[in-house]
């Protein structure tokens, strides 16, 4: 693998701080909604309420994060930063202190949602700030692979660091350890000179903003699929383990995905790629895919380890060719509102296919929750591909 790409861009001096703050600030993404889970579940006794206060959080930031990306778009990336990183901390520990005090589940969703409402929108804004910073688009696309590899860091170190914090301390310390990882990173990264000096270009784009771009629409869409994909093996990840006896090894079995994800993302971001940024987003759906298959095989924990690891290559290549397509395809002056939608698409996804991958394995069938990962993933590869067309002409007229 060539790591030439790579010591450029961590060789760009304006890029450095970002980076760090971009890094400490993410740590938290994976991490507080299983802290949050279990504050909740150890103050009430009832995972239900953990969950409705979970799924607060969760629609709330997919509702919300649009709105954040148009007003960095308009405002800057500092002002509306630094408001989030310190609302975010606050409703947090807020979180922390009516779970304690006996509050009703009505309050403790409403606080759990504010919380989710004010999670800063640090991985839009970093996908921006590469696309200033890195003007020639061939390293940009490697730039966008570090970018996607450090976020899986992200969902290996949060989650094992929260266990951690919850055996030596309690769940409160594992939230007010996010919360504080949040606020540093936000801070770090907002009051970086690129973060400070980064201004969006003046949009025409109107009331919809990126959606109004065919191109944007098709790649929320096809990011649906994609999230319902991950949801459906992530929840049924966690039944395999738990039929085997230990549902606490579901975290390695992801963490062992993720290992693999950041394998495969840094070599992808180090090559040189002659086809189009649309065909090779066609390309890795069906990979994912084909990645996702294997995992009906999974008999035990022994056996889907690897199977895990085969699963994870094809992730943060689709990440990092997918912010080559948001960053190619977004509307003048709309490039952070149109990254925060494909999130809350991914989000959404995720969210539907866990629920539904949930009612699956319920009794103990892992493999059909592995079975709906794999049509989730198979249909978004098969929109991918049709929507080829759009997403080449559109990114050469972008």
């Amino acid at each position: 693998m060539d790591v030439t790409p790579y010591k450029h861009l961590l060789g760009i001096p304006s890029a450095r701080r970002p980076l760090l703050g971009a890094v400490v600030g993410r740590l938290p993404i994976a991490a507080v909604s299983l802290s949050t889970i279990l504050l909740v579940r150890a103050e009430t006794g009832s995972f239900a309420i953990a969950g409705l206060v979970e799924a607060s959080s969760t629609i709330a930031a997919a509702a919300s994060l649009p709105v954040q990306g148009r007003l960095v778009d308009r405002l800057g990336q500092t002002r509306v930063l630094l408001v989030a990183g310190v609302l975010n901390p606050i409703f947090l520990i807020a979180l922390v202190v009516t779970a304690k005090a006996g509050a009703p589940p009505a309050i403790l969703a409403t606080v759990g949602a504010l919380s989710g409402a004010t999670i800063p929108a640090l991985s839009a804004c970093m996908r921006t700030l590469w696309a200033g910073l890195v003007p020639d688009p061939v390293l940009r696309q490697s730039a966008f692979a570090l970018d996607a590899v450090l976020l899986e860091v992200a969902f290996v170190v949060g989650p094992l660091g929260t266990t951690a914090l919850v055996a030596l301390g309690s769940p409160s310390l594992a939230v007010i350890a996010n919360a504080a990882f949040a606020a540093a990173g936000t801070l770090i990264f907002a009051l970086s000179r690129a973060s400070r000096s980064w201004r969006g270009r003046p949009s025409g784009a109107g009331w919809a903003g990126p959606l109004r771009s065919t191109g944007i629409a098709a790649l929320a869409l096809v990011e649906l699929g994609v999230g319902a994909a991950i949801g459906a093996m992530e929840i049924s990840t966690t039944a395999l383990a738990t039929v085997e006896g230990s549902p606490g090894l579901a975290g390695a079995l992801i963490a062992v995905q993720a290992g693999a994800s950041m394998t495969g993302g840094l070599w992808y971001g180090s090559r040189r790629h002659r086809a189009g940024a649309g065909d090779r987003y066609a390309r890795l759906c069906l990979l994912l895919a084909c990645g996702f298959a294997p995992l009906l095989l999974a008999s035990s924990i022994a056996s889907a380890v690897p199977l895990m690891a085969l699963s994870g290559f094809a992730f943060a290549p689709l990440g990092a060719v997918l912010y080559m397509l948001v960053d190619e395809l977004a509307p003048a002056g709309t490039a952070t509102e149109a990254s925060t939608w494909i999130l809350t698409a991914l989000v959404a996804g995720v969210a539907a296919g866990t629920g539904v991958g949930g009612a699956l394995v319920s009794g103990g069938h892992p493999q059909r929750g592995f079975a709906a990962a794999v049509v989730a993933a198979l249909l978004a590869g098969a929109a991918a591909y049709l929507f080829r067309p759009a997403l080449r002409m559109e990114a050469r007229a972008a």
